[in-house]
């Protein structure tokens, strides 16, 4: 074991502009929804009345990996990672409304480190470019009336960053292709490790908004933080977080940000941090979906009376065993535990250029309206829509509306 030594963290702020506009020009305007969401026992309340998190996994609205720019946009060849278009942002918000959704959940949002189109591409220091893209992707969440979530950080190494970062600038010699070394665990448990971690969380939590004006501790679109994604220890699954560090986060989120709700990041519901009184909301992954492994969720949910969410599911029926998006929706609506589900995940189009629709390599991209969909598709996609419209006590047919594609 590598023993470190704790420092304080010098924080260096850079402001460097790529065109979308710096926050000496922008005008702050109060477009953001202005009430909280609450929870009251194991429902989300928004103005006296529940409340669901329904809506899409959009990962890339901060960053992205699957469109290389014009020249002279930045751009980081060695991850592929570019800032997505303003265009790009707007339309998935278009979409949202007319798919029903009411919440997104975007990674990028929450998680931005170790690359230099970062938000921290090195420990301590903070570009201040990066912000651009999350302040408009918050901006026109507000302005659409959707709601935010994000998790701040990844369980793996991704070009977004993750754990692994932090690991490698407390000197730890680890990538993506080392899970099994046990040594990942000091994520969790080296105090020097979680000091910079809270220190990041720091500079998100407290970055000022230049379209609202607001810091995004301050701002009710963003509704909560999620302490990870898909968080675990040495053996994919084995939900190995310890309990001290997710209650150390998620206490620390709420010092930060009293009126957030905090998610439990862990992959799967573990039930040694139900307890945790720190943590509003549990959440698990679906790959594929799975009635009984949903149920059993809910029930270990139920015994502490806090919310649930299905953070993540393939929505695209092409696993047999997979329960179907009916019958998984109806198990859904039905329980009064569960808030809400969002699929994996929504891409549109290239904008400016709307003849193009964005590409993700998982077999899980969600291209709304693409006119190269497969009847089988759509199918899912129209299950999907009626299901969202559902979940906000509201019916819909199987058609799928038209969403105009911004240009620009």
């Amino acid at each position: 074991m590598k023993l470190l030594h704790a420092a304080p963290v010098l924080v260096v702020f850079l402001c460097i502009s790529h065109g979308f506009g710096r926050k000496s020009s922008m005008q702050p305007t109060s477009v953001v929804p202005n009430t909280n969401i609450i929870r009251r026992d194991s429902s989300l309340m928004l103005n006296g009345e529940r409340w669901t998190i329904s809506g899409a996994n959009v990962y890339w609205l901060g960053l992205d990996e699957n469109v290389i720019p014009p020249a002279g946009q930045p751009f980081y060849a060695p991850l592929k990672a570019s800032y997505p278009t303003f265009g790009r942002i707007t339309e998935i918000m278009n979409t949202l409304l007319i798919m029903g959704g009411t919440t997104i959940r975007g990674h990028t949002l929450g998680i931005s480190v170790g690359n230099p189109l970062s938000v921290m591409p090195e420990l301590g220091v903070v570009n201040e470019q990066a912000f651009d893209t999350m302040d408009w992707a918050i901006y026109e969440a507000g302005r659409h009336g959707l709601r935010i979530f994000a998790p701040l950080i990844d369980n793996y190494d991704y070009y977004h960053g993750g754990k692994y970062t932090f690991l490698r600038w407390a000197g730890f010699d680890l990538t993506g292709y080392d899970p099994t070394n046990p040594e990942v665990m000091q994520f969790y448990t080296n105090q020097t490790i979680i000091n910079n971690f809270k220190d990041y969380i720091k500079v998100i939590l407290t970055h000022t908004n230049q379209f609202t004006g607001l810091t995004y501790a301050e701002d009710p679109t963003i509704f909560a933080y999620e302490t990870g994604n898909e968080l675990g220890g040495p053996i994919f699954g084995d939900m190995w977080v310890p309990n001290e560090w997710t209650e150390q986060i998620a206490s620390y989120i709420k010092e930060l940000a009293p009126a957030k709700l905090v998610i439990d990041g862990t992959y799967g519901v573990n039930a040694t941090h139900l307890s945790i009184p720190t943590i509003d909301i549990f959440s698990d992954h679906f790959y594929p979906p799975d009635n009984a492994k949903l149920q059993s969720d809910i029930s270990l949910v139920q015994s502490v009376n806090k919310a649930y969410i299905v953070g993540e599911y393939d929505w695209t029926g092409n696993v047999a065993s997979a329960s179907p998006l009916p019958e998984f929706f109806s198990l859904i609506e039905a329980s009064p535990l569960v808030s809400g589900d969002l699929f994996w995940s929504l891409f549109m189009h290239d904008v400016p250029d709307c003849t193009i629709y964005v590409n993700h390599t998982d077999g899980e991209t969600l291209q709304y309206g693409n006119p190269e969909n497969t009847v089988q598709t759509n199918t899912q996609i129209s299950e999907i829509r009626q299901h969202l419209f559902r979940m906000q006590g509201r019916t819909v047919s199987s058609y799928l509306p038209p969403v105009p594609c911004p240009g620009h």
